[in-house]
Order: structure tokens, then C-alpha cells, then sequence
């Protein structure tokens, strides 16, 4: 299952006090725990198209979140300055990165975070969603030195069984129709006509527009399944006694193990 902490165009809005995309912290460590991590080949991917830019210049990364994304790009000897506004969140980036040299953790939203220097790299796994729309790629433009490489991941999870992946379907149906199911993959051949390619594609700051995608199988436990699951903003942002119930089908539906479609899109710039 995947999509249902994406405020992409489209879907409908969140009502509340709480803010969706501050909810992640309230399950930071199952976050950490069972969220898929990304493909090795991305981060020689993103580092090959970023070429001399990123060289002598730190990256940014937008929403790090636990520090997936950090880690993976610092054991590459990248700097990073790692901006996240979620207080739980950054407490377990911290712990990760403990004994890393050149990660630098700022607690703050990118809408107020004010860099000091422009970075040869930006990056943001799972997370541009949750940025400014009005004012993201403006600022994405200006924290970027020239020709410096924008680099924005997703990772798409979807049950590898139609027969349970419908079931599944059918169960939240049932027990929460306001979830927006959204686990179809981002296809090369869609990828500029699908946030975010479409809106990239319109703005003049970037050039040299690319994307690649990469596809793996995976069976999880169904203790890991409902964890993923539990980490989803669509599903924290419901009343707890839905929570519950929904958890309890979602048990009663699958075996011991769940199989898992895990496709990772990545979409690749360059500031003008």
C-alpha cells in the first residue's frame, strides 16, 4: 500500500487542527523501522548526474526525515546539510548519523530555513509534497549554485497479489473510504505529465530534465506490513477507534507474510 501520506494535487485537503505532515513524528522509530530504504543504484545515479557540481559544495536535503536518504548519500563522502521540521523525527536523524562526518541536522521547515551558501545538490525523499507549492521550485532555484542538480525520490509500495491488494482495497473501502489509495507507479513514459514532472517541466529555473526508475520484489512480515501501514499521514490524520478497526481487518486478511511491489521513481534537474 502506498500514497496515503501524499498531499499531491488532486486529493483532497486535510480538515483539522492537526497538520498532516507533522504527524510522522508520533511513530518516528516504527518510521525508521519499516519504511523501504532506496536503491543503491539511485544514489550512484543522482552523484553521476549532479557530476563536478556537487564536488567542493555541501547538499541540501529537504524533509530527511529518520535519515534514509542522508545516510545513504553521506557514506558517499557527500555533506549534507539535512533540513527537517519534525522534532521526533530529527531526534532519530540524530541518533543515525551519530559518528558521520559532514552531516550537519537543521530543525526547520524549508519554507524558514535561510542557507548561507548555495548547494551543489538538493534533495528531498518522500517529501517535496509537503513543501510551499507557491514558493518550492523559487526556493529549490535559489539554495542551488549554477547548473547544481535538483533530485526529488518516491518510493511506491504496492501488494504484489491482485486478489489481496483488492481485498485490501475493499477493507479500507469499508473501514475508511476518506483514504486515498495511491499505489500505481510513476512510468517513464507518464512522468512528465504527473506531479511533480508536469510542474518541474514548466519552470524555467531548470533545465536538462531526466528520470529514472527502479523496481525490486520484497516480502515483509505482516507485523512490518501494518507498522508501514501505522506511518502513513492519511491513516494518523483518522480517529483512533477507525485506526483500530482498520488494523484489526488488515490482520485478519493477510498471512504471515506480505509480498510487496516496491518501485522507486526519481526525477532529476538542473538549475539554469
Amino acid at each position: 500500500m502506498s500514497g496515503e501520506d501524499d498531499a499531491r494535487p488532486g486529493l483532497p485537503a486535510e480538515t483539522g487542527r492537526r497538520d498532516p505532515a507533522r504527524v510522522f513524528g508520533e511513530v518516528a522509530d516504527d518510521y525508521d523501522r519499516v519504511r523501504p530504504a532506496y536503491p543503491a543504484a539511485l544514489v550512484d545515479d543522482v552523484l553521476d548526474y549532479a557530476g563536478s557540481a556537487v564536488r567542493g559544495r555541501r547538499a541540501l536535503e529537504v524533509g530527511a526525515g529518520t535519515g534514509r536518504a542522508t545516510v545513504a548519500f553521506a557514506a558517499r563522502e557527500v555533506p549534507i546539510v539535512a533540513v527537517e521540521p519534525d522534532a521526533a523525527m530529527a531526534d532519530v536523524l540524530t541518533r543515525r548519523i551519530d559518528g558521520m562526518r559532514g552531516v550537519e541536522v537543521v530543525r526547520s521547515t524549508f519554507e524558514d530555513f535561510r542557507p548561507a551558501e548555495r548547494f551543489g545538490l538538493l534533495l528531498s525523499a518522500e517529501a517535496w509534497h509537503w513543501t510551499e507549492p507557491s514558493s518550492r521550485w523559487a526556493r529549490a532555484a535559489g539554495a542551488l549554485a549554477d547548473t547544481a542538480a535538483l533530485a526529488l525520490i518516491w518510493n511506491n509500495e504496492r501488494v504484489d497479489d491482485p486478489a489481496r491488494r483488492a481485498a485490501m482495497l475493499r477493507v479500507f473501502a469499508d473501514h475508511a473510504p476518506s483514504v486515498v489509495i495511491r499505489d500505481e507507479p510513476v512510468v517513464p513514459d507518464d512522468v512528465w505529465r504527473q506531479w511533480p514532472g508536469e510542474e518541474l517541466s514548466r519552470r524555467s529555473e531548470f533545465r536538462d530534465l531526466a528520470s529514472r526508475h527502479y523496481r525490486v520484489r520484497r516480502t515483509v512480515s505482516k507485523a512490518a506490513y501494518l507498522g508501514l501501514t501505522r506511518t502513513r499521514s492519511q491513516f494518523r490524520m483518522l480517529p483512533a477507534p477507525t485506526r483500530r478497526d482498520l488494523l484489526a481487518a488488515l490482520s485478519d486478511l493477510f498471512d504471515d507474510e506480505v509480498p510487496l511491489l516496491v518501485d522507486t521513481a526519481l526525477v532529476l534537474a538542473r538549475r539554469r
